[in-house]
Formats: C-alpha cells, structure tokens, sequence
C-alpha cells in the first residue's frame, strides 16, 4: 500500500482485506500453537478454543517445510571396520585442559578398538606419560583377551612420534599408523 505519515494505506475491496488479516491470524496461532496442523486448530476452533479467528487457513508454512526435510545419509567411503579385536587401535591425546581436575590431570588418552568400538578413557596429569600409559593399556588388554594389539592409529602428534615408542611397537610387531 501506500505510506502515510507512518501508516500505509491498504487498496483493494474491504473482504480482501480482511482475508489478508485472518490468514496472518491463523498464521499466527499456528505459530503459538508449536505449528499445529490445520486440522488440529480447526478442531480447537469448533471447540471456541481458538474464538479469535474467523477462519483456519495456515497456509505454507516454511518452518514446517524446513522441519519435515528428511536427512541424508552420509557417503560411505568404503572402508568396513577390522573383524578382529585388536586388530587396528585408534588412539589419541587430549589436552591440555584449561582446567586442572579435581585428581590434577590436564590430559586424556583415548583407545578404541576398530572391530568392537570399545574405548578406553586414560587421565594424565602430564603429557609425557602418554608412552607408560600405552604400554600399560597394552598389557592389560592383552592379557584380558588373549590377543596382541597389531596396528595403532594415531594423528601426527609428538606423543606418537618419540623414538622410544616407535622402537616399542617395532619390537613388539604392532604396526604403526598416522592419519
């Protein structure tokens, strides 16, 4: 319409107008309603629940459009998990915290097991405990299952680029991996 001062002047027939306002009132209460369906509101209505509107009529409503989407799955890549315990560990060193915790570590390593998603949770108040920690996780779950770790994954970090832990894997046939 056209603005006046600070109100703008509706042209077109008077029950256009009104239409307009009764779509946008609906709108509206679908809205407050979490997107009632129309047909849940016109049952509301006909209980004098929703007197305020002189007719349901919500329209397109681009939330509940966006709210139905389906999601898509990610793109496999083609790589199946190792079928044997042990057979490829994931591994990884946290931190430091910015916050020390209340039995004074700052860092946490991780051990899951490729084959049965297992993990294992270490806290370190040092991160040049990174090399103990692993050997100790290595004798115990060797021990508990009878199996020997073959492959360790790790990213490039420092704990795993020592010469004392490259010579431990070497020494102990667990190939090492860095991703």
């Amino acid at each position: 319409g056209l603005k006046s001062g600070t109100l703008y002047t509706a042209s077109g027939s008077s029950s256009n107008i009104l239409l307009a306002g009764a779509v946008s009132q609906s709108h509206l209460w679908h809205s407050r309603l979490g997107h009632m369906s129309e047909k849940g509101m016109k049952v509301l209505k006909s209980r004098g629940l929703l007197h305020e509107l002189k007719s349901v009529d919500v329209g397109l409503c681009e939330q509940c459009v966006l709210g139905k989407q389906k999601r898509v799955s990610f793109i496999t890549t083609g790589r199946a998990p190792k079928t044997e315990k042990l057979e490829l560990v994931h591994t990884d060193l946290w931190g430091p915290a910015p916050v020390t915790s209340l039995g004074g570590s700052m860092y946490y390593m991780t051990f899951v097991d490729d084959c049965t998603r297992k993990v294992w949770v270490y806290f370190l108040k040092r991160k040049s405990e990174a090399f103990d920690t692993f050997r100790r996780w290595r004798a115990l779950v060797e021990k508990e299952t009878g199996l020997e770790v073959k492959c360790l994954r790790s990213d490039n970090g420092g704990e795993y680029n020592s010469e004392a832990i490259k010579e431990y894997c070497v020494d102990h046939g667990i190939q090492m991996q860095k991703t």
